[in-house]
């Protein structure tokens, strides 16, 4: 079992399992963050420097699992029983009318390829995992493109825009992962540097 690291989980949009007493972090309550993917986010430098200046009693950060490998999370033969005996703590009452949303946390580890973030999983009626998302930061996301490239077909695609870089997927799974540099890159909150938005579906 993992505690989900501070330093990672502070930058990490729609990373809303930290607590603090005091209502010191309000605005990433889950309460704020089911029902939105894309509202999400404690990247705002407010949030995070009021989050890194907390006195250590006053932060409360649930476990998470050991997840060292992206085949462990991204993959479709997932089930509601075994999301909710892998993780100490699962979101439900998520928005979407036609699937039913697990939300869970995930840090992947502390190296620079690492992601910290939300990660939800999107169940059909029989229950089928239909699709997952997941919002959240990365310092280097080359590890996260090459397993979506040779696992899902993800692909390139030019947008037009500068500033994020966009990937799909349009055969056996359908997909689309952007990834946009932080506007401010920093060296000693690297995990944050890039952010990651990722759906996923089969």
């Amino acid at each position: 079992m993992r505690f989900l690291p501070a330093i990672l989980v502070f930058g990490a949009a729609g990373a809303g399992y930290v607590y603090t007493h005091d209502g010191l972090v309000k605005s990433i309550s889950p309460s704020n963050w089911i029902s939105d993917e894309g509202a999400a986010t404690v990247s705002d430098p407010a949030v995070v420097e009021r989050l890194a200046s907390a006195p250590k009693e006053h932060v409360i950060v649930v476990p998470g699992p050991d997840i060292s490998n992206f085949g462990d999370v991204f993959r479709f033969d997932l089930n509601p029983h075994g999301i909710a005996q892998k993780w100490s703590r699962v979101s439900t009452g998520l928005s979407d009318v036609r699937l039913q949303g697990y939300r869970v946390p995930l840090v992947t580890g502390t190296s620079e390829s690492d992601l910290a973030g939300s990660l939800t999983y999107y169940f059909d009626g029989k229950p089928r995992l239909r699709r997952i998302t997941f919002l959240g930061t990365t310092a280097n996301p080359q590890r996260l493109i090459d397993f979506l490239s040779q696992n899902y077909g993800f692909r390139r695609f030019q947008n037009g825009g500068a500033r994020a870089m966009i990937w799909r997927a349009r055969y056996r799974y359908t997909g689309y992962l952007s990834i946009a540099p932080a506007e401010v890159l920093d060296k000693n909150l690297a995990s944050t540097n890039y952010r990651i938005e990722l759906s996923l579906e089969h």
